[in-house]
């Protein structure tokens, strides 16, 4: 057959696995700028990337983020969270939550895996959920730029 193209041959390399959560990202996300405020229950079924304010509660079936600068006031659910910004709540819960080094958090965490940045600061409880594994809480040192 001309025009068609043979499939590739040998071995194809393995995806790296994401070292942070961020790294993980999706590349189609609902974005609330760093100039949109939001009063009420935000519920979406995909990514969700906050760099403005958010008076309400965010449940979120997927991965979310609150920027640097992006604010959160209410309680946050999502399949993993990564906070850069603030967030006061009674509760922040997810399977994977990640507080970067600008992160100020007033809120109890309840995750199966967590990791604070040194400099991110936390004023709450943490709950490790029961797991297999779920492995201590991790502590780092933020050696990336936050993005805006």
């Amino acid at each position: 057959m001309s025009g068609s193209v043979p499939p590739p041959t040998g071995p194809t390399e393995p995806r790296a696995p994401a070292r942070r959560f961020t790294d993980a990202g999706e590349p189609t996300s609902t974005l609330i700028g760093a100039r949109t405020r939001i009063r009420g229950e935000l519920s979406a079924e995909g990514p969700v990337e906050v760099a403005g304010e958010i008076e309400g509660d965010c449940r979120v079936s997927g991965f979310c983020r609150v920027h640097a600068g992006g604010s959160v006031k209410g309680d946050v659910t999502a399949t993993s969270l990564v906070i850069e910004g603030e967030v006061t709540a009674r509760t922040v819960e997810a399977d994977k939550v990640e507080i970067g080094a600008l992160a100020r958090v007033r809120a109890d965490v309840r995750a199966r895996r967590v990791a604070i940045a040194e400099g991110g600061f936390l004023e709450g409880h943490v709950h490790m959920e029961v797991a297999e594994d779920p492995g201590p809480v991790v502590f780092f040192r933020e050696k990336r730029q936050p993005q805006p």
